[in-house]
């Protein structure tokens, strides 16, 4: 068993035995501040691809001792840490969680997971959570928006069945009626919530109370929790901004103000929201029908339609909390320096860049087709492979158009969350969409794209999803009281736009 290192000064070595018992006494001393520090229960993680999860697994566990490739000699480490952590904390409760399927080829699967939560049973365990997936499969712990619901409920009622220790069932659950029929039709006996919980850190609560119907529920994006931690960066949410930051934002301002906030888009309803919340009178204009802003057409592309969620729940909160919104109504430069509001928040989001080369058509843009506007061609290219084109490329290809995906970068997709990249490259290949990558874009003409000095792709239509560029709108009309946020100052991701309106609050 070998643990590799990103740093090349050191070398993956086998774990002898010794150090294996050094691992055991380890759980065991976690356990033992855990009930120092005043804990009920303790978990101990067998799943994921960890370590003990590798032990486990017969395509990784190749050892030749006692904690060798059968199926006793690969759980021995787990029974050992179980045993050794119940004899030195035996008055709390020790809850196992393990896979009930690593979704790998000739991993732990779901008969040998029964046979392990009998034995851990056996050894003394007080429940076992049940969730699934290795680094490879992590799609399968930590479910994103391309995953249906419920992913692993089957694992977790076979294992229930096979044991009379209470069962926990994992990811992507669902709203509160499914919550309930999970425990009910005896699929678990208890339902583990994480990612809702930064969401909204009450759903509990208002789940006990009789308050479902007020709960906000994960939206499953993984942007700013899963992968802000693989960055190394503080959990955020697109759907909660304030998340580790609660007192910050527990504030009610001393003088309270008259503000304007133009636009209606994320960062726009956020801080007319974080404004309001502190009590100060918010009003907010927005030039179309409706609020959202490019969320408004993000939810649109298969497998998407729970960002919609986000635009509804700070729509209700405005509400909530007395936002007056102006919808239809669009502000002038003039009108704005006449305006006499203590402060006026800028939030006008961004436009799509133009393709700055010879063509003998007029392309259409990402957000036109998602809005709608469909192209009447069936040979579509989409010019631009960053989320907006991908998304639109899957879009366009699920309703039948054959699309080509050209990208002026060596790659596709650079900056999209990896999971959310592996499962949406998944799907576009199922969909035969065509990836042409490094291409640099001559000439469109004549019913082709020429690209690269040479190469030709033809096309009946154009779509161009190059990135957008700040509007620049109210830059001409800058005054004193006047604040730019969110993607007029700079262009960034929802989840950036949400927090930069949450924190823009607090200056106020």
């Amino acid at each position: 068993m070998q643990i590799a290192m990103h740093n090349p000064k050191y070398k993956p070595s086998d774990f002898t035995v010794e150090d294996i018992k050094g691992f055991v006494r380890d759980f065991v001393n976690a356990a033992k501040r855990a009930k120092k520090a005043g804990f009920d229960a303790v978990e101990l993680h067998f799943a994921h691809g960890w370590f003990v999860n590798q032990f486990l697994s017969p395509n990784v566990n190749t050892r030749d001792d006692e904690y060798d490739g059968d199926f006793d000699g690969r759980a021995r480490f787990a029974l050992e840490i179980l045993k050794n952590v119940k004899s030195e904390v035996a008055d709390i409760a020790v809850i196992c969680r393990i896979n009930g399927s690593d979704y790998t080829d000739g991993g732990l699967d779901i008969e040998e997971s029964v046979k392990l939560a009998k034995l851990l049973e056996n050894h003394g365990a007080d429940a076992i959570n049940v969730s699934s997936g290795v680094g490879a499969t992590s799609e399968y712990h930590i479910s994103p928006m391309g995953i249906d619901d419920k992913p692993l409920i089957d694992y977790a009622k076979k294992i229930r069945d096979s044991v009379s220790i209470p069962v926990i069932a994992a990811d992507k659950l669902g709203a509160a009626d499914d919550w309930e029929a999970i425990v009910r039709d005896g699929y678990a006996d208890f339902i583990g919530i994480a990612r809702g919980l930064i969401g909204d850190p009450d759903c509990v609560s208002k789940y006990i109370n009789g308050k479902a119907d007020e709960i906000k529920y994960c939206i499953h994006c993984n942007q700013a929790c899963i992968a802000y931690i693989q960055k190394g960066l503080p959990v955020s949410c697109m759907m909660n901004p304030t998340v580790g930051r609660e007192k910050e934002f527990d504030v009610i301002a001393e003088n309270k103000l008259n503000v304007a906030v133009i636009g209606g888009g994320p960062a726009g309803m956020s801080v007319a929201l974080y404004l309001a919340k502190k009590g100060h009178n918010v009003e907010l204009f927005e030039k179309s029908d409706a609020l959202g802003g490019q969320l408004k057409v993000a939810k649109v592309p298969p497998h998407k339609s729970e960002i919609g969620k986000v635009v509804d729940y700070l729509e209700a909160d405005l509400k909530k909390y007395g936002v007056k919104v102006n919808l239809n109504r669009e502000v002038a430069c003039d009108e704005l320096k006449n305006m006499s509001y203590d402060k006026v928040i800028i939030a006008t989001g961004s436009i799509p860049k133009e393709l700055t080369i010879k063509m003998d058509v007029v392309p259409y843009k990402a957000i036109d087709v998602l809005s709608g506007k469909m192209p009447q061609g069936i040979s579509i290219a989409v010019i631009g492979g960053g989320l907006t084109g991908l998304e639109t490329a899957e879009y366009l290809a699920t309703i039948g158009k054959s699309v080509t995906v050209l990208e002026e970068l060596d790659e596709v997709g650079k900056d999209i969350y990896a999971m959310n990249k592996k499962l949406l490259m998944e799907r576009l290949r199922n969909l035969g969409v065509r990836i042409i990558s490094s291409a640099k874009i001559d000439e469109i003409k004549s019913g082709k794209i020429f690209y690269n000095n040479g190469n030709e792709v033809e096309v009946d239509d154009v779509v161009i999803a190059i990135g957008n560029t700040s509007d620049e709108t109210f830059k001409s009309c800058i005054s004193n009281n006047m604040i730019f946020i969110g993607d007029c100052k700079e262009v960034a991701t929802a989840v950036e736009a949400i927090r930069d309106g949450a924190e823009m609050s607090l200056t106020i």
